[in-house]
C-alpha cells in the first residue's frame, strides 16, 4: 500500500496497527476473530497460499473444532514456519481445487477431506463426510480424481468410509446430521435406496418425509430431539402418523440416540418393516 517500514513503526506504536503475523497487521484493533487470522496467515505465508486440513474443514463448516494454528499450503519459496501458523507439505492443490470461502483462499471442500484424511480420526473423518453430505458439496468423484492424482496418507480410510456414500447421486437431499449418519449404514447393510426429503400428498395435506421407500410403502422419520419434544410438535407427529398409515405406510421413527448407540439393531429394525411391507392401498 506505499507504507514505508517507518510508518508502519510508528502506526504500531501509536496503536493504530497491531501485528499478527509477520508483514500482517490488524488495523484499529487488537482483537482479531478467527477468520481474520486465517486471511492474515494467507497473507503472511505470500501469494499462492491457501487455508488447508483442519483449518480448511473449520473455515467451510465441515468441522467444529475451532483449530489453534492456522493450517496452510504455502508456495516453498514462503520461508520458515512462522509462529502461529503450521505449514502442511502435502501435494501441491491443482487450481481446480482451491477456492474462496468467506474471502479467504482454501482448499476445496473435497481436496480438504483429503487432505483431512492423512491427519484425522476415523471418526472425525466420517463426521466431516457427513457435515459435507449436510451441506450439499460431498462430490466422492471429486475426491476419486483428487485421490488418483498421488498417492496420499489415510487415502485407505477415507476410500472404506465413502464406499458406503458412492450409491447415492448429489440429488439426494440430505438435511441433518442424522439423515447423513444413517444412509451410509443403509447402503452397508445392501438395503435398499430410499428417496430423502420428499413430498407426500395424502388426505389433502402434502408432507415432506426423511426417507421414502415407495415400493415397500415405507416411511422413516428421524427425530433429532428439539423438533419432536414438545407437546404440539409430538401431537402433529401422531395425527401425521396416523394419515399415513391410513394411507397404507408403515412409519417407524428413528431417534438420534438409538442411531448413535445402536446402529446395527437400528438398520435391522428398518430392514424388518422393508421385508414386510404393507399390501398397496386399492
Amino acid at each position: 500500500m506505499g507504507l514505508s517500514e517507518e510508518a508502519i513503526d510508528q502506526a504500531t506504536a501509536s496503536a493504530r496497527l497491531y501485528p499478527l503475523f509477520r508483514s500482517t497487521y490488524s488495523v484499529g484493533r487488537q482483537s482479531v476473530d478467527l477468520q481474520g487470522r486465517l486471511f492474515a496467515a494467507t497473507l503472511a505465508c505470500g501469494r499462492g497460499t491457501v487455508v488447508s486440513h483442519g483449518s480448511a474443514a473449520w473455515l467451510l463448516g465441515l468441522w467444529r473444532a475451532k483449530p489453534g494454528e492456522v493450517e496452510v499450503i504455502a508456495p516453498v519459496e514462503a520461508g520458515r514456519k512462522l509462529p502461529g501458523i503450521r505449514r502442511r507439505f502435502p501435494p501441491p492443490p491443482l487450481p481446480g481445487h482451491v477456492g474462496e470461502c468467506e474471502g479467504i483462499p482454501c482448499t476445496s471442500p473435497s481436496r480438504t477431506l483429503v487432505d483431512l484424511a492423512g491427519i484425522a480420526g476415523t471418526s472425525a473423518l466420517a463426521e466431516a463426510i457427513e457435515e459435507a453430505a449436510v451441506l450439499g458439496v460431498l462430490d466422492v468423484q471429486a475426491v476419486d480424481v483428487i485421490l488418483d492424482e498421488s498417492r496420499r496418507r489415510g487415502s485407505r480410510r477415507l476410500n472404506l468410509i465413502l464406499e458406503d456414500w458412492r450409491r447415492y447421486t448429489p440429488q439426494m437431499r440430505i438435511r441433518s446430521r442424522m439423515e447423513a449418519r444413517m444412509l451410509p449404514l443403509l447402503t452397508h447393510q445392501a438395503l435398499p435406496i430410499p428417496e430423502t426429503n420428499r413430498k407426500l400428498r395424502i388426505a389433502g395435506r402434502t408432507f415432506e418425509v426423511d426417507f421414502l421407500w415407495r415400493e415397500q410403502r415405507v416411511i422413516v422419520e428421524t427425530d433429532g430431539g428439539r423438533f419432536h419434544d414438545h407437546p404440539m410438535a409430538q401431537k402433529r407427529d401422531a395425527e401425521r402418523n396416523q394419515l399415513l398409515a391410513r394411507a397404507g405406510y408403515k412409519v417407524p421413527r428413528i431417534g438420534w440416540e438409538q442411531l448413535r448407540d445402536e446402529p446395527d439393531a437400528t438398520i435391522a429394525e428398518i430392514a424388518r418393516f422393508l421385508r414386510n411391507p404393507n399390501p398397496p392401498v386399492p
